[in-house]
């Protein structure tokens, strides 16, 4: 072993020249402020290495502010001037020395070190060994010491080669430990915490730190960059998973698109294929017409030349019978009578012609406006006016009034006859064509406005639909104009600012605290609740992009909100008003909020609304500009403020969609009565003027009768009975004749007929029908995918046919189905180019969004998911492998050794303490897996390990969460991690003592155990030092290898306790220093004077520090008696 035999002091604080022999167990005494911890603090100068002073006087106080200058200098107190005074001031040399003696070699050593000090304060020093004894001048001449320079020379001179200067303070620590005897680090801060000795505290971290070895490196950046490069490729497969679900979702939706786009093809393909066929039919038709209208016109040349020629027999045949009455002579007598006859009766019978003409035209526009006139009214009267705007109820309400006037003064008319035609009413007559012409008008203007009117609510149905769709998504049956306005703003800006920008309908920002304001808030805001809020640095460009939009959706009903001149105004809201009522943490729609409401007051009753002169009641009462009214309900019978649709909102959709397809069904009633009422012909003036001026001459009959009386009378009077055989046989001729033109005149205009259709049908149908059927059938071919017409659209069509179903059945029937598909395609395409629009923008691409075709998404998606995904999963694989490997060979093969060697050692520490009784006590220290860290000492000593192969997957697979959570702790990953913190966690799970308890156990003489950390708290001084001092021994024990032999055993065995027996009885102090002899220590024990009767008698010899005129001296206890005998 290797013992203390000297120690020299020179110049160092009140020691000026002072030489120290001990013996093994030394008891260190004397008065306080003598010195003793001086000289304890030059000890640990040596036998540490370190001149910070962080150490010095640690026992009598942890906030010591002694320095190494201090000593030096021999620092007295505080100067008057500032500063201290000092015993030593200019320049000096100081010394510190410690002679060793090693007696398995026989020889000694010095470990040392020369200070030397300047007039500016400062010093140099350098740490020496001398294989050799302190030298005979001590390092002294001429009675100064010697400088290191005259050192350096003087060991030169006569240590030529046993001595060594150091450079740095580390070169010496690590020499120290080496001829101490192959020391761990461990010793340093043994020896601090033995000198400081103070009371333990904490059993677990004292044993951590002063009982187990350090934990050796453990490296695991290799480890670490395997799992960073793990969790980062995880993480990129994870975003790269995220796309492909999104491209996924793009997928899906098309192919719903494309399945409906296919049925609207499939549909639109049978239309138009049906078309093609009843223009095909139209053709074949006219070419029929054609032939059969040729073959027809050579068959009217044929009968009009047989005509002519039995006119011109009948002619001849007539000629003859004219010419053998006038020579009869009963002719001659009647001939005047006969010719007045004639004449009265022609005049008559062109009078009633004329006038039965005239009747049955009028009845025939009677009977047809009494008609059309009953069917509006009734069509009318069905109509629900209030479903429609004002201007078209009103509209509909005076073509009403026309219908009624029309059926009544029609049917007067219809029935109007020869016997009582003479009772017409000129005035009546033109009162009736005044108020037709009016209908027809009327009719008219109502057939254009009433087209107009079922196409915008066809597509007003079409938008409430499309809203409806979007409220089912939670969406707010807003007008889809202004969800138009708001996307499209929303896409513009975005890429403008090139990243996403929040545009805002108020109203989606605002909530109604109370319901029992809902009505007056959503009415009094009005259409300024559809407002948009954009971001204040976006303003003015959102601005020239919002007038745009309104231009082009035909919309005026919102407008955009100035948020940041309105916020600078900083309006506030007044107590009480109805701006209090309005919840938002949108800094924007509060100012806003505040500035539109935050003067109205909430009021009970109208009377307060007025006394507050700016009052609104919840029954929307309100007062304001020194007027009082209410506001309409139709402003809020749509609840839109708020975050959430309610099922009253989503019912009044549905029931206005419901409104509307009835309001469309009773309009497309009235529009085929309109239609029918449009088509009627209207008496025009020529035709009445003709009407009234026939009518007018009825009263002609009667003469006209009268005449024709007289002149039968008169004739009836002569035998005409040759005459009337001449007549007859004259007028059965002229019959003939007449047939015959008429039989002539009637194929003459049926020749005329048929070349004018002929020549249509050769200019004009036939090639317009061919030009429509090639132009289909060119669209056929072109519009139409052929395999979808070959696999679907020609079966389809077949079958469909075979069911009986004609070519206008199924245009009628697919036209249906064709709107609705029409529909959902329009939604789809929507939600399509939405999705790409998102995708294209969050991943900066340049992608076609409007494409009717899939095939670039299609292409990533396959190259993402069934390329590079499987690529990054099988590089997560790899690195999850290369890191596990290493944390198992690696990480948890270190720590499992450390634990084992720790758990040895404190076997070993045991086993030094089973003879170390301390009184009736014995010690035994315990070592438990951590209960906090469980889960991770079953892993790192699971027998598993030394079992397994190359392959380690079941051990991998068994402590996978395990080993992801402690990889958590242990590398940052990319979670926002704080650096310190890792850096924390990896000290902490790269030291095996993390997974360990520590403990000592207590037990005394009747074999009752404690454990040291559960009672520490609740023992007295004495009682916190004994463990203390058992647990320091114990340590020292394994440091000095004390239980060993040979030359591991060859080590120093000091151990310096200052303070450490200051409160221990006598009987607890004879315990201590019996186990100090019992294991072999040299001691140095430091304690006041009133503990020299306790101890003075159990050790090898008691050194006395004194203190006289600011000079310290250490004299043997025997001496100090002795002097104090003399004295007395």
């Amino acid at each position: 072993m290797k013992l203390l035999r000297k120690m020299k002091i020179i110049n160092w604080h009140y020691f000026w020249n002072e030489t120290i022999t001990f013996e093994p167990i030394v008891f260190l005494t004397g008065p306080n402020a003598a010195g003793k911890s001086t000289l304890i603090d030059a000890m640990q100068i040596i036998l540490l290495g370190d001149t910070t002073g962080r150490y010095f006087n640690k026992a009598a106080s942890d906030k010591s502010t002694r320095t190494l200058k201090g000593y030096l200098k021999g620092e007295l107190g505080d100067a008057e001037e500032g500063g201290f005074n000092y015993l030593r001031t200019g320049r000096f040399t100081s010394y510190l020395a410690m002679e060793f003696f090693d007696d398995k070699s026989e020889k000694s050593f010095t470990f040392g070190c020369v200070f030397d000090c300047f007039d500016d304060g400062s010093e140099e020093h350098r740490f020496f060994l001398l294989e050799d004894k302190i030298p005979s001048n001590e390092f002294i001449e001429n009675k100064v010491p010697l400088e290191y320079k005259a050192l350096s020379k003087f060991f030169k001179d006569n240590y030529p080669n046993g001595h060594r200067f150091f450079d740095s303070n580390r070169q010496y620590t690590d020499t120290l430990k080496r001829r101490f005897g192959g020391l761990k680090d461990k010793y340093f801060s043994l020896i601090k915490k033995a000198v400081s000795f103070t009371p333990i505290t904490d059993i677990e971290t004292f044993i951590t730190e002063y009982v187990c070895d350090p934990q050796a490196n453990v490296n695991i950046e290799p480890m670490q960059e395997n799992i960073i490069q793990y969790k980062k490729l995880e993480t990129e497969a994870q975003t790269m998973q995220v796309r492909i679900d999104r491209l996924e979702e793009i997928e899906r939706t098309y192919q719903a698109y494309a399945g409906h786009k296919e049925n609207f093809d499939l549909f639109s393909y049978l239309i138009e294929n049906s078309e093609l066929h009843i223009e095909q039919d139209t053709l074949e038709s006219y070419i029929a017409q054609l032939r059969q209208a040729k073959e027809r016109l050579t068959g009217i040349d044929i009968d009009l030349a047989d005509v002519a020629s039995n006119i011109s027999e009948l002619d001849k045949k007539k000629f003859r019978l004219i010419a053998d009455r006038v020579n009869s002579d009963a002719y001659k007598l009647t001939d005047e009578l006969q010719e007045t006859k004639k004449t009265t009766t022609h005049k008559l019978k062109t009078l009633q012609d004329e006038i039965d003409a005239i009747i049955n035209n009028l009845k025939r526009y009677a009977d047809n406006y009494a008609s059309i006139g009953q069917l509006l009214v009734e069509s009318l009267t069905q109509l629900d006016f209030d479903l429609l705007d004002n201007e078209r109820a009103d509209d509909l309400r005076r073509l009403l009034d026309l219908s009624e006037q029309v059926a009544s003064s029609s049917t007067k008319l219809q029935h109007i006859s020869l016997a009582n035609v003479i009772d017409i009413n000129i005035e009546e007559l033109n009162t009736w064509r005044e108020i037709l012409t009016k209908f027809k008008m009327t009719i008219s203007a109502t057939s254009v406005n009433l087209a107009r009117t079922m196409l915008a609510l066809d597509q007003a149905t079409s938008t409430l639909r499309q809203e409806e769709a979007n409220m089912r998504q939670g969406g707010k049956p807003y007008e889809f104009a202004l969800l138009a306005i708001k996307r499209e703003l929303t896409s513009r800006l975005s890429e403008i600012a090139k990243k996403d920008v929040e545009v805002s309908i108020l109203a989606d920002l605002i909530d109604i605290r109370h319901p029992l304001w809902a009505n007056a808030i959503e009415g009094y805001l009005h259409s300024q609740k559809f407002n948009l809020i954009v971001p204040e640095q976006y303003y003015l460009e959102a601005y020239d992009i919002f007038k745009a939009l309104l231009e082009k959706n035909r919309y005026y009903g919102t407008q955009l909100v100035d948020i940041g001149a309105i916020i600078d105004r900083k309006y506030v809201a007044e107590v009480n008003s109805l701006a209090e009522e309005i919840i938002t943490d949108h800094e924007g729609a509060r100012a806003y909020i505040n500035f539109l409401i935050g003067r109205l007051k909430k009021c009970k009753t109208p009377q307060e609304a007025r006394n507050s002169g700016n009052g609104i009641t919840p029954e929307t009462d309100l007062y304001r500009s020194f007027t009082m009214g209410r506001i309409h309900p139709n402003t809020y019978k749509i609840h839109f403020i708020g975050r959430r649709i309610s099922e009253e909102q989503m019912a009044h959709k549905q029931q206005e969609i419901v409104k509307n397809m009835h309001l469309a069904s009773e309009l497309k009633q009235l529009n085929e009565s309109v239609s029918k009422a449009n088509n009627l012909e209207v008496m025009n003036t020529f035709e009445m003027t003709n009407s009234l001026s026939t009518l007018s001459r009825t009263r002609e009959i009667r003469g006209l009768e009268q005449t024709l009386k007289y002149v039968e009378g008169e004739l009836s009077k002569h035998d005409l009975s040759q005459i009337a055989s001449y007549d007859q046989r004259i007028a059965d001729i002229d019959e003939d004749i007449a047939g015959l033109r008429a039989d002539q005149a009637s194929l003459n205009e049926e020749k005329g007929r048929l070349i004018s259709s002929i020549d249509m049908l050769t200019k004009d149908k036939i090639p317009g029908a061919k030009v429509k059927v090639n132009e289909r059938v060119q669209r056929l071919e072109t519009a139409y995918d052929p395999f979808l017409v070959a696999e679907k659209g020609m079966p389809l069509f077949d079958r469909l046919r075979l069911e009986g179903k004609s070519y206008l059945d199924i245009v009628s029937e697919y036209h249906t189905n064709l709107s609705n598909v029409q529909y959902l395609v329009g939604n789809l395409f929507s939600q399509l180019v939405r999705l790409r629009r998102e995708y294209v923008r969050d991943y900066r691409l340049t992608l076609d969004t409007e494409s009717s075709e899939n095939l670039l998404y299609d292409t990533e998606l396959v190259e993402m998911r069934d390329v590079k995904l499987p690529q990054y999963k099988e590089k997560i694989a790899d690195a999850y492998a290369k890191a596990t490997k290493q944390f198992k060979d690696d990480f948890i093969s270190k720590l499992r050794g450390a634990i084992d060697s720790v758990i040895d050692q404190i076997e070993d520490l045991n086993e030094a303490l089973k003879a170390a009784m301390f009184g009736n006590d014995s010690y035994q220290f315990t070592v438990k897996p951590s209960a906090q860290y469980r889960r991770y000492y079953d892993m790192i000593k699971d027998d598993m390990l030394l079992g397994l192969g190359e392959d380690d997957s079941p051990f991998v697979n068994k402590y996978a969460d395990v080993m992801n959570d402690l990889f958590k702790q242990i590398v940052d990953i990319g979670r926002g991690d704080a650096n310190s913190a890792i850096l924390e966690n990896v000290a902490k799970f790269t030291d095996y003592r993390s997974y360990l308890d520590f403990d000592l156990l207590v037990t005394n003489q009747q074999g009752v155990s404690q454990h040291l950390s559960k009672v520490i708290k609740k023992k007295s001084g004495g009682e916190t030092q004994t463990p203390f001092y058992i647990s320091v021994l114990a340590s020292f024990a394994q440091l000095y290898r004390i239980q060993d032999t040979g030359e591991l055993a060859n080590s120093i065995r000091l151990i310096i306790f200052d303070e450490a027996f200051s409160k221990m009885d006598r009987g607890r102090i004879q315990e201590a220093v019996r186990l100090l002899r019992s294991f072999g220590f040299q001691a140095i024990l430091s304690a006041p004077s009133d503990k020299v009767a306790d101890i003075s008698s159990l050790v090898d010899q008691t050194l006395v520090v004194l203190n006289k005129n600011n000079a310290s001296r250490v004299h043997l206890y025997a001496e100090v008696a002795k002097m104090n005998k003399s004295i007395s």
